[in-house]
């Protein structure tokens, strides 16, 4: 009895051992080197249009709480530390964006390029702007990049309504054990890949 104790503790922490290896190897810095612009592939304004014209779904989904790193979400892995399988961006060639959150709720507004194409812009239509980096866009991957102070996230919500994107990302960080009051700066960065 005592012999298959042991087996199953060596099992469970070589299990461990594994999946926190696994974890490791799948994080990578998020953070975006101080006064250097994102690098991405120059393409003409219209060639970029068609890229980003497409309902875009997030597949991976890297954090960082300071010095705290994980993955908090990877399609197709069911020990995910927050879901975010409803979350996506419909972005259309004539400028407008639905973007569905968490909730399965849709949010309408317009999108717009800036600084030469590494930033997209989003203003929704209850009045809130989210700033993204463009880390690598082509027609089968979007990756998008976003550091939020988190001193300036009120965690005072009342209603689920008022939680914009940024606010929404920091606490997917606290529910995932990785923001704590202390948290001073969140980088998040979105791996979507394009549906339908």
């Amino acid at each position: 009895m005592k012999q298959t104790v042991k087996l199953i503790a060596a099992i469970l922490v070589f299990s461990s051992i594994v999946y926190a290896c696994k974890v490791k190897q799948q994080q990578s810095n998020l953070s975006l080197p101080k006064n250097q612009s994102v690098a991405v592939q120059e393409v003409d304004d219209e060639t970029l249009i068609k890229m980003l014209s497409r309902n875009w779904v997030v597949n991976v989904v890297n954090y960082q709480a300071d010095a705290r790193k994980n993955v908090l979400y990877e399609r197709g892995i069911d020990a995910n530390l927050h879901d975010f399988s409803k979350e996506s961006f419909k972005i259309t060639a004539d400028e407008k964006v639905v973007y569905t959150d968490e909730g399965g709720q849709k949010h309408v507004g317009t999108w717009d390029l800036k600084d030469n194409n590494t930033k997209l812009l989003m203003e929704f239509e209850d009045g809130e702007e989210v700033s993204f980096d463009i880390i690598e866009k082509n027609k089968n991957q979007l990756v998008l990049h976003m550091s939020i102070d988190a001193r300036k996230v009120k965690w005072n919500i009342t209603n689920l309504n008022e939680i914009d994107i940024p606010t929404a990302a920091v606490f997917a960080g606290f529910y995932a054990g990785l923001v704590d009051e202390k948290t001073e700066t969140v980088n998040i960065t979105y791996k979507m890949n394009p549906i339908g």
